[in-house]
Order: C-alpha cells, then structure tokens, then sequence
C-alpha cells in the first residue's frame, strides 16, 4: 500500500492533527514542527522504512497540530478591530481584499483595515473586515482603498443545537468582525487601485465579462447560470433555481470543478493541435502530441484565478495538471495518488479547506469515481463499444459520486437527492458539454468581437434554457431524508473509502467494509431512546425571537412559536435555523404546533416546519393571527388538512404522559383582533398558559404584558410555577412585581437575541429577578436552555452555550 500510494501516510497524518487541533482546541508552537521536521530529516540516514514511514507520519501529525494556529489564535495586536466591537458606529479605511461578491440580497466584499476614526481621532487598525451591503452592487475592486462608516459586529454563535459554527467559519476565512452598509452610496472610494496586482486585473476582467452576459442574456434565470457556469459567480442565481438544482442532484454542475476545467483543457489541447499540426516544420522538428499538453498548465492557472480561485476550482486545476505532467513524461498516471497529491497541496496552502463542506464533497466524490469507476469497467470487459461503454462509464461515475457523498450530505443537510444519478444524464451534456463550451469560446470574442461573442451565448442560453425547465421536472421527486446521521457515521463512512482504496488483502478489506457500515448501524440501534419518561422543555436559543419545544415522557412533541427574523429579508428562518435545530433534536414529527401570537420573531420558522415535518394539530388564540407569514402557514396547515384548535382561558388540554395545559389568556374575544400596527395590543393577547407534571410546573407568557398579567391576576386563576418563560424577552412592559408575587418561580428562562437593538433584556426586569432572588437563564448569554423534569425533581442546564 505504502509503495503504490506514498502520499496517504503523509495526508492522513496532516488530516488526524487538523481535526484534534479543531476538536480539542490543542495548538502546537511552531518549535514543535522544526524539532518534527529535524527528526524526519535525521531519519533519512537510517536504514529503515518503518522509522522513516514513523518520522514522516509524526512531522505531518505535529504539522496539522500547529497549522490552525494563524487562524484559530492569531497574534495580538493594540490594534485589533474587534476592541470596536459593541461599540457605536466608526469610520473604518482599509484596502478591499477581495473580489466583491453579489448576491440576490446584497453584496460582500473584504477589506483589511489600515485606520479608525472615532470623534475626530483617527487611530491605526488591523484586521481583515467582511462588509455587506444590503442592496445595490459593489463597484469597488480588489486593491482600491475605501472609507466607510459602520457598526462593528464580532459574530458570535447563537448556542443552538446543529448549528453552523459562523464564527468559526469566518476564521478560517481570516475575518475578524463584521461590518454593513445599507447602499454602495455609503463607500467612499479614496484612491482606485492603491494596491495594482494581476488578481485585480482579472478580477475587473472578470466582472467585465459578467456585465457582457448579463446584458447578452437579459433573463436572469439563465445569465446568472451561464455567469456560474463560466467565470464562477453563483451568488447571483436565484435562490428558488438554486434549490431546485440542489433537489435534483446537479448543483455541482454550477460550481467550476474538474469536470470543467477538464472539458476547457481538453478543448484547448485539441485546439492547438489542429494549429500546430498546420505546421510542417512544427510537426517534424516536435512531438505535438506531448508539447501541446503544456500549452493547458497556463491556460488553466489562468482560468483559476479568473474564475476566483475557488478551492474546488484549485483541487481540479492541481490533480488535472499532475495528470498532464504524468502524460508529458510518458508515465503513467495514478488517479489515487493525484488525488492524494492535489488534497495534500491543497491543506498545505491553506490548512482550514479540510473543514470546508464543498471540500469535503468534492472530494469524496472524486474519490468514489476514482475508486469504483476503472473496478466497474474493467469487470464489464468487453460489454459494450464506442458510445455504448462511454455511456456505462457515465452511469459509474454517476453512481458513484451520489453514493460516496450520500452520508456526509444528509450529515450536512439532513436530505440528499438521487434524483443526480437520473438528471446528470441529461443536465450534464446540456450543460457541461453544450453551454460551457460555446460560452468559454465567446468569452475571447467580448473585447475584440462582441458580435460574435453574443452569437455563441446564443446558443449558450437556450441550452441552459431547457436546462432549467428539465431541472423544474427533476426538482419534484422525492428526496432522501434522514436527520439523524451523525460524526460516527461520517467517521465510518470514511474509513470505509479507505478500506476500499488502500487495504490490498481481499479477506480483510471485505471483513472491514462490511464491519463499519454494521457497526454504524449497531451503534443507531443501541442509541437511549427518545421518551425517557421524563418532560424536556427546551428553549430554543434563536437570536431576537422564541420557540419551545416540549416533549412529553411518552414521546409527545409540542412546537411553541418558531422564531423568526423583525424584518423579511427574504431568508427562511426555519430553513436556516429553527429546521437544523429541531433535525439534531430528533425530532421527526410535530404532534402539537403551537402559535402564541402572530408577531414575525415568533412565527417566522413555522412554515418551514409545517412544510417539513407531519403536523398533528395546529394550537392558536381565540382570536386567531394576521399578517401575511401567518396566512402563509394556515395556507400550509389547511392543504395538508392540519386540525386547527382555538384556545382561550379555561381551556384545559391534555397533552399525554402525565402533562396538563391550562390556558390563562386570553379570554374570549370581547372585542377586534388588534392591527399589526398595534403591537403593545397583539402582545398582551398572546396565548399563556401553565404546564403541570406531577409537582413540577412551568408558566408560558408569550409576549404578554402590564395589561395581560393584570387581567390574568384578576382571574384567580392557579398561577404558581416552578419555572417561569419571562415575558415579552424581559421587556420592561412585562412580569411585574404583582405578577411574580403570584408565580413564585424559582427559576426563570429569556428568549433574547445578543446584542439586540432593544437593550432586552431590560435592566429593570433583571435587577427585580435578582431581587427576588429567581436564578435567570438568558438565550442571549447561555444559549440554548432545558428544563427536565420527572415530576418531582427538576433541573436547568445549558448543554450548548456559545
């Protein structure tokens, strides 16, 4: 093994110390690489492979332990921007660092920042800046050097279980705040091109050529893929037909890859070959065949870096221009170790790539074709001729990519399509073969021809045209869904491809692929069930809103609110957050959903779920909701045939297991539903209602106020709870002194969102808690909270702080 592949001691090694240096946060100093690296040199001079293969497996581990350290622990700095994090706007000057970034919802570039001005003092600063701005495109470039004025945000995670770590994630991208602009109007340009290097160059080249197509094909839907398809901008297309892509299985086809790298080296190979061979003197004095492959090294460099230098872009352009380097020097070429060689590049130049999900794809998609495609046509033999066999090819490749990523996509996004093993048969010559080629011909022609250069998008349009309405048809069969995949899953899939790849002997590479997958399975079946006989309640921790999740001792899911965003930005919060939330939860079916009141950061997420996941009865206020996400959800409820129940004080529910629902408020409907406008009014007729398990109780507030808790006092109801959700985020407008005097809890949950523009939790409202000497439990501080009772003792923990 070691003999026919190298590489994979080294890459494993380096692949082993980045993940236990990302999982366990340990960070090397770089005196431990030299003292590695002194070692593997001194090895060199002992008889031995086995010291040898120790030496170069310890240097590349303590390689990958100290490689995040740039990242993950950069050096300090009095000049830091993130001390102007929290703070009030500031006047930020820097050099735009990136290429801009469009999107349906804006746009997004990075600046590193040379200065601050706060008052009338301006101060040096240092560090790399992502600013968004809300709508408009960027006409600013790489290297010219901007002003702008802005409030400093350090991200930071919500705290809830399944989410994506943002933080970490801007990191590695060596962004250390965020920053927004509402319009390109608030960038100050103060020197165009201040820093002049090529990348500027082709990425104004780059825009130019966008412009060009954009202008040529007017129908967005087909500009903004033919734009993906040849200079690598896919923020522009629109969310709906990216989606469909995805639920198809071919949203690959939209990220430049080795598929078309390799189609445009190929042409350009063909291409001088015929020019050359025109040559007499060309063709006697040179091998063409073999001198025409260098001419694709530059023309793919060059198309890398035009096309943005995408990590996937750089894994194909490097495995591609081994193979062509193995073809110059007649050898030749294991796909294996090409494969090998690009990763290990890769992770060299910049280390964090590994924990990149299109990394993580693309590569285990190549590494499926690679391993299963020569086994599948070698063993066909000689079944099958001329296009006959190209198309049985077609279908391994197919196949065996949708396999090999089949795991860590439903780990990433609880849902993968095989629908791609159907529609690349069609999607993948129309695209790939069709509209890349003839647009990457026109591209030459945009400065010096644009007649001929809008002749060839011609064609190029109307096949990407048909494209999208297959992918319409493809986008309606049904995906594959699990959530609940999980690390060992990821792990056991992956040491399955490496049993696959690298164990010779048949007996045991046989014994181990066929141990992992049962083990997997073994550790699914052995996994605590979900009803432990005892109430969870969960309080979601999803920014400036609130949801809940109650789940019964025998197995019963309830649903309070969904969160949401204050304001439509055309983002599906329960898509985004609330979805991925509840998938890692487990939580598979909503027996109960549950609306408080129809504001926006309580219903945002329900459509997603109701969309998602089997709804058993939708729970609302006598007085129902309005808005148009509330109309949204009941038009979601009704095709679906949810029962809809409205409650108002005195109803009594029991929702299984031991547990009782009592409703507080409001009463019966005395007078009209308020307006939307009338926020204080559409608060205080929140749905609240008390929770009772055996001895332990828990009293739900939405976001009812002064008003509603006086009215909930005069009741007499039983008020008296254990726990008590804070009402309207810790509003000062809510829990009054009265109102606690009747609860008594002893503990208390808020829903708030960090750093919030309301300033909630309020002062007042926390210091009162205090007072009374109620232990509080904030979202914005400690994430995502559960309560688990088993009817006599109870417990508060935060098992995902941020």
């Amino acid at each position: 093994m070691l003999r026919e592949h190298p590489l994979f001691i080294p890459l494993s090694a380096l692949v082993a110390g980045l993940v236990i240096s990302d999982v366990s946060g340990i960070s090397l100093p770089f005196s431990a690489v030299a003292a590695a690296l002194c070692c593997l040199v001194l090895s060199c001079f002992v008889r031995g492979r086995l010291v040898v293969g120790i030496s170069t497996f310890v240097f590349f581990l303590i390689w990958g332990l100290y490689a995040l350290t740039p990242w993950k622990s950069p050096p300090a700095s009095p000049y830091d921007v993130q001390q102007y994090a929290g703070h009030g706007p500031v006047i930020v000057e820097g050099i735009v660092l990136s290429r801009p970034v469009a999107t349906a919802g804006g746009s997004s570039f990075v600046m590193g920042l040379e200065g601050v001005i706060t008052g009338v003092t301006a101060v040096p600063a240092r560090g790399n800046l992502m600013i968004s701005v809300s709508s408009g495109d960027i006409t600013v470039a790489r290297g010219d050097r901007v002003r702008l004025a802005t409030r400093i945000v350090q991200p930071r995670r919500l705290g809830l279980p399944g989410e994506f770590d943002y933080p970490r994630y801007l990191s590695f991208q060596g962004i250390a705040a965020l920053g927004r602009v509402a319009t390109m109007d608030e960038i100050v340009l103060m020197r165009a091109a201040a820093e002049d290097t090529i990348l500027r160059r082709l990425d104004l080249a780059a825009r130019r050529l966008g412009d060009f197509i954009r202008l040529a094909q007017p129908d967005v839907r087909i500009s903004s893929v033919l734009a993906a398809l040849l200079i690598g901008d896919q923020k522009r297309i629109p969310e709906q037909l990216n989606d469909a892509y995805t639920r198809a299985g071919v949203n690959h086809i939209l990220s430049i890859s080795g598929f078309h790298v390799g189609i445009i080296a190929f042409f350009i190979v063909q291409l001088t070959l015929l020019l050359a061979t025109r040559s007499e003197s060309l063709a006697l004095r040179f091998n063409l065949r073999r001198l025409v492959l260098l001419f694709s090294l530059p023309a793919m460099a060059l198309y890398l870096f035009l096309t943005g230098a995408a990590p996937a872009t750089a894994r194909s352009v490097i495995m591609l221009a081994a193979f062509v380097l193995t073809l110059y020097a007649e050898r030749e070429g294991d796909p294996v170790n090409a494969l090998l060689l690009s990763a290990l590049l890769l992770l060299a130049i910049n280390p964090p790539s590994l924990f990149d999900v299109s990394f993580q794809l693309s590569f285990l998609a190549l590494w499926g074709i690679v391993i299963a495609v020569p086994g599948t046509m070698e063993r066909l033999g000689a079944i099958g001729r001329g296009w006959l066999r190209t198309l049985l090819q077609f279908v391994a490749a197919s196949c065996a990519a949708s396999f090999a990523t089949s795991v860590p996509v439903l780990f990433y996004f609880n849902q993968a399509s095989l629908n791609g093993i159907l529609s690349n048969f069609l999607i993948v010559p129309l695209l790939g073969y069709g509209a890349v080629l003839t647009g990457f011909c026109a591209l030459p022609f945009v400065a010096v021809f644009p007649a001929m250069a809008h002749l060839l998008l011609w064609p190029a349009g109307k096949l990407v045209a048909l494209s999208n309405r297959l992918i319409a048809l493809f986008a309606q069969l049904p995906l594959l869904s699990c959530h609940a995949v999980t690390r060992l899953d990821m792990l056991a899939c992956l040491l399955f491809m490496v049993s696959l790849t690298f164990i010779r002997g048949r007996r045991l590479k046989t014994a181990l692929c066929l141990f992992l997958p049962v083990t997997a399975i073994a550790a699914h079946l052995a996994a605590p069930p979900a009803r432990d006989g005892r109430l969870h309640i969960t309080m979601l921790s999803v920014g400036q809103g609130e949801a809940l999740l109650i789940r019964t001792p025998d197995g019963g899911v309830i649903l309070v609110d969904g969160g949401g965003y204050l304001h439509e930005n055309g983002r599906d919060f329960g898509e985004r957050t609330l979805g991925p939330a509840l998938f890692k939860l487990g939580v598979e079916r909503i027996d109960r959903m549950l609306l408080t009141h129809s504001h926006p950061d309580h219903l945002g997420g329900l459509p997603f779920v109701a969309r998602t996941l089997p709804v058993g009865e939708f729970l609302e206020t006598v007085r129902g909701g309005t808005g148009e996400q509330y109309e949204q959800l009941r038009a979601i409820l009704n095709r679906s045939g949810v029962p809809v129940r409205r409650l108002s004080a005195g109803d009594r529910l029991d929702l299984g297991g031991g547990v009782v629902l009592t409703v507080l408020s409001p009463g019966p409907p005395l007078r009209d539903i308020p307006s939307p406008a009338d926020e204080m009014g559409m608060n205080d007729e929140s749905l609240v209602f008390r929770l009772a398990y055996g001895g332990f109780s828990m009293l739900f507030t939405g976001d009812a106020g002064f008003e509603a808790e006086k009215r909930i006092l005069a009741s007499r109801a039983d008020l008296a709870s254990v726990v008590l959700k804070v009402g309207h985020h810790g509003s000062r407008f809510s829990t009054s002194a009265a109102f606690l005097g009747r609860v008594a809890p002893r503990a208390a949950l808020i829903s708030a969102g960090s750093g919030n523009g309301f300033g909630l939790p309020a002062p007042a409202t926390l210091a009162l808690l205090e007072k009374l000497g109620i232990r509080t439990y904030r979202t914005d501080r400690d994430g995502t909270i559960e309560v688990v009772s088993d009817g006599r003792d109870w417990n508060v923990s935060t098992p995902w702080h941020p």
